[in-house]
């Protein structure tokens, strides 16, 4: 137990003078806050021992005890930080391996790396300390073991160090008999051995702990692919010339966006569609007071591999981008996202599938904020308009239409069935009621329910290898009953 009884003292660091009769000009006394922390620190690193700190001075009495000792400090540390996990349990292992080894670590949303180590008690801020590149070095091996195991190294990307890292949250004690410190303030620890001793421990045990936990590991690698990819397109934008970008200063709408009236953003959509003459439909159907339309020329860029810089040159997602108003890469605020819902509309056969898939691509590898938060629909617009007696029904595929057929209880040459060519043949009411109107309409909410296997589909599907795209064709091509010509 300590107790805060003392008048004015050296403060931490410095010694007292050995003559009661000098003074230092300036009193100094401890800091309380400090020796709190410290004290509490204690607790973590020697679990279920009980530390008790009395401040008479302020008339405080607190004790600190942890059953969990690190496995605490490492969510305490979380949840001061402010970012949300991704995967619910750390990964955690004490062992004696020359040296008394005690670590607990979790992989987080944060954009940067997070590690408190200590070595005997003594905290070891430096972050070059022996004990911390062996832990490092092991997570980094156990990982790529991981993915190359199990088949999981994404396309088009290279993973680093940092990359792994990224978001990685960890407490890390050890206890040598003998350290060698680096300096006066004993912050890096210099005993080589050391490093061996963490790399051979945490290694084999972190493998081990995502090759059982599976699902917890393919989360982790889809954080560190995600981190990979934002990383090289961050550096490409770099390296690319210095321009103003469609988010930058003063907002200028792109002349072709019908806008909505209302001034707030509740309730309100943007439709992206195709063509001036779906865009003609669309803008005279609509609900103009909460949906704007941007008509975009024909099939976008495919921005899969494609780097920021060239993707805001393709005037079309330019516009896009502008449009909606929270800017994209290290400028994306969502806070600034103009609309409530997002709404690709797209012709309901294969082109307008492709154009649709196009404009996916674009939103989860440049936007994947605006998936992650909801905001992205898909359409449903039908392709048969089925008049069966006086009734009419809209059929938005061929099994749509079957089904129609067979609840009816109808031969096909026995109603009469229109085939849509595109939106641009719908009359403005007849869009309105079967695709605009949202008491009416059949809209997808885009999710990612697997991150690992969207990112490893849309590289095969869409990147620059065709190899992948040839071996998917021939595995599914007993699949292609009807292709759409």
């Amino acid at each position: 137990m300590l107790r805060r009884r003392w008048g004015p003292l050296a403060a931490p660091g410095r010694p007292c003078s050995s003559s009661p009769t000098r003074r230092s000009s300036r009193e100094r006394t401890f800091d309380p806050t400090i020796i709190r922390e410290r004290l509490e620190i204690a607790s973590f690193l020697h679990r279920g021992v009980k530390v008790r700190f009395v401040d008479e001075a302020h008339g405080t009495d607190e004790v600190f005890k942890h059953e969990q000792g690190i496995v605490d400090y490492l969510k305490k540390v979380i949840v001061e930080r402010g970012h949300k996990p991704i995967h619910e349990a750390p990964f955690t292992l004490v062992k004696v391996n020359g040296a008394t080894i005690e670590v607990a670590f979790q992989w987080t949303e944060s954009t940067d790396e997070h590690l408190r180590s200590y070595v005997n008690g003594i905290p070891t801020g430096s972050g070059v300390g022996t004990h911390e590149v062996g832990l490092r070095s092991a997570v980094g091996k156990a990982v790529r073991n991981f993915i190359e195991m199990h088949n999981l190294s994404p396309r088009g990307v290279t993973l680093s160090a940092e990359d792994i890292r990224e978001g990685f949250a960890s407490i890390l004690s050890v206890y040598v008999a003998e350290p060698q410190f680096q300096g006066q303030t004993k912050d890096r620890l210099n005993n080589p051995e050391v490093q061996n001793y963490v790399d051979q421990a945490v290694r084999p045990a972190l493998e081990q702990w995502l090759n059982s936990n599976r699902s917890v590991a393919e989360q982790i690698i889809a954080r560190i692919v995600l981190a990979a990819r934002a990383r090289e397109a961050s550096r490409a934008a770099s390296a690319a010339i210095s321009r103003k970008t469609a988010t930058s200063g003063r907002l200028t709408l792109p002349g072709k966006l019908s806008d909505c009236s209302s001034h707030s953003r509740e309730r309100t959509e943007l439709f992206i569609v195709e063509g001036d003459s779906a865009g003609g439909s669309a803008k005279q159907g609509r609900d103009r007071e909460h949906q704007a339309v941007l008509p975009l020329r024909g099939k976008v860029l495919n921005t899969e591999s494609v780097v920021l810089a060239k993707v805001l040159e393709n005037k079309e997602l330019a516009d896009l981008v502008v449009a909606l108003g929270c800017g994209v890469g290290k400028d994306f605020d969502v806070a600034r996202l103009r609309y409530a819902r997002i709404i690709v509309l797209a012709d309901a056969d294969s082109d307008g599938h492709h154009i649709s898939t196009l404009l996916l691509t674009f939103f989860y590898r440049h936007l994947p904020d605006l998936l992650k938060d909801g905001k992205i629909f898909v359409a449903v617009p039908p392709l048969y308009r089925i008049d069966i007696g006086k009734l009419t029904h809209w059929a938005a595929d061929d099994a749509d239409k079957a089904r129609i057929l067979k609840e009816a209880g109808k031969d096909e040459s026995k109603v009469e069935i229109t085939r849509f060519k595109g939106l641009g043949e719908m009359m403005p009411k007849v869009l309105w009621e079967t695709t605009l109107s949202p008491k009416t309409r059949r809209l997808l909410k885009v999710e990612v329910a697997d991150p690992l296997r969207t990112d490893r589909i849309i590289n095969e599907l869409m990147g620059k290898d065709p190899s992948a795209r040839f071996t998917f064709i021939m595995e599914h091509a007993e699949e292609a009953a009807d292709i759409d010509v």
